[in-house]
């Protein structure tokens, strides 16, 4: 799998498509907006489509899964401090 099979994914809408964990952070409100107008196949579906990107880790995949499915701020306070980990990493 490359770039192209998870950035052009036919069967997720574009407003929901990202490759990075990075990318995913930058426009985390805007993807769980369109998130949360999907029906519960369209969810589960969306969670294979998170869990199948081979350019995250396990953690990352869960750390975008919870903030997904949860309303509380502390989630997107979560997904910022993995980015500050990261960032790190990256530099």
């Amino acid at each position: 799998m490359n770039e192209n099979d998870f950035s052009i994914c036919r069967f997720i809408k574009n407003e929901l498509c990202f490759v990075t964990y990075y990318e995913f952070y930058k426009n985390a409100r805007i993807l769980k907006y369109h998130y949360e107008d999907l029906d519960n196949d369209g969810k589960i579906f969306y969670k294979w489509y998170v869990y199948a990107n081979i350019f995250m880790d396990e953690a990352h995949k869960n750390t975008i899964w919870n903030y997904l499915n949860n309303s509380e701020p502390e989630y997107y306070e979560i997904l910022k401090q993995q980015i500050k980990k990261k960032n790190k990493k990256w530099m």
